[in-house]
């Protein structure tokens, strides 16, 4: 074993020892419960481990050949891993807030800003890739070039084929499997632990490579193929969605801020979503008003205020296209079936004008609204 690995070797038992890598049962902020986390915050009670590690970091990006001119870390966790990698190898360091002052400068990013200039992203954990993108996103808005991204823990869960789509790449230290299999051959951990570890890891993979075909996807291909580019409002149809599928849907969307709307009724004659299976979709949502924020439905199917019914097939002239299609028009919709949103298709896409089109069903939409409005008063 070459001295490199025994370095790794050596700083995955001491993060263990540390805590920084804990098994048990945990609950993630996509909601998901975990047997593995990580809290590589405590490393920085720890300064000769702190010290390994930037310096393991710094090495990575150093034998992949990236070429950077500054760094910045992803806050708040890899800000003094990155503070350290630059103090002792002399880079310019730039400080992205997450948050802009009021006051002051006002700045999202502090320090010295060379337009053109390729920025190393560094991060502590890597596990969809959507913290190292919004910390790129708002570098790129600065004039950065941003290429390559080193991290310590890549937890294998999607987020190295995340960041690639975007044209960055992921250099990771440690690997979740290697850690794993280091923990397991120290006699740290059992057999079993190791094994419903790497269960949970590969059965939550977050992200499907867009530059894939669908046939080589894993079988929990729903949680990316819902998140395209275009689907920032995903709907799931609730034959398919049993609870474990929204989970799965909310470890990409929650961290993005997105949510899932569930379709509980349609517009189309004779359709089957109604009833009974109406019902289960009201339960399933208000189980799950975490992720889950609506509906696609014909009416207002659920007290709860915090869930928004949205009802599509609506027109100015109510009937029907000889196809099944059922239409109503924004006021009945509003007013009489209580739905807070219209959704029209044919309405603005069949007219010679679509933006007068538009307007004219905003306006009808609002009036409803109003109208509705001072109904309950």
């Amino acid at each position: 074993m070459d001295d490199t690995n025994v370095s790794l070797d050596s700083l995955i038992l001491n993060l263990h020892d540390i805590q920084a890598v804990k098994f048990g049962t945990f609950k993630l902020k996509s909601g998901l419960t975990s047997p593995i986390y990580f809290d590589l915050r405590v490393i920085v009670s720890h300064p000769a481990l702190m010290n390994q590690v930037a310096n393991l970091l710094h090495k990575r990006a150093e034998d992949a050949g990236v070429e950077f001119d500054s760094v910045c870390g992803v806050p708040y966790t890899a800000l003094p891993l990155a503070t350290i990698i630059c103090s002792t190898k002399q880079y310019p360091m730039l400080i992205r807030r997450k948050e802009a002052k009021d006051y002051g400068t006002k700045r999202l990013v502090e320090g010295t800003i060379h337009p053109g200039d390729r920025c190393l992203i560094v991060e502590d954990v890597v596990t969809s890739g959507s913290s190292v993108l919004e910390t790129a996103e708002v570098l790129e808005k600065e004039g950065l070039k941003i290429t390559d991204a080193v991290v310590l823990m890549d937890r294998e869960q999607g987020g190295r084929a995340r960041l690639a789509d975007r044209g960055i790449t992921l250099h990771s230290v440690i690997s979740v499997s290697r850690l794993l299999d280091v923990l397991h051959k120290a006699g740290r951990i059992d057999t079993a632990t190791s094994q419903n570890a790497e269960r949970f890891i590969q059965e939550n993979n977050t992200y499907i490579s867009t530059k894939t075909n669908g046939f080589s996807a894993p079988k929990k291909s729903c949680k990316e193929l819902s998140y395209g580019a275009r689907a920032a409002l995903p709907d799931t149809h609730p034959l398919a969605a049993r609870p474990g599928v929204l989970q799965g849907l909310g470890v990409v969307g929650k961290p993005l801020g997105h949510g899932c709307l569930l379709i509980a009724q349609m517009s189309s004659q004779g359709s089957l979503a109604t009833g009974v299976y109406t019902q289960a979709v009201v339960k399933m949502a208000e189980d799950h008003t975490d992720f889950v924020f609506g509906f696609i439905s014909g009416s207002k199917i659920s007290e709860k205020p915090g869930l928004v019914h949205m009802t599509p097939g609506v027109q100015m002239l109510t009937g029907g296209d000889g196809l099944g299609q059922q239409y109503s028009s924004p006021e009945d919709v509003i007013c009489t079936k209580g739905s807070d949103i219209i959704i029209v298709g044919r309405g603005i896409l069949a007219s010679s004008d679509r933006l007068r089109a538009a307007e004219e069903y905003r306006t009808a939409g609002w009036q409803a609204y109003l109208k509705r409005l001072s109904l309950a008063s």
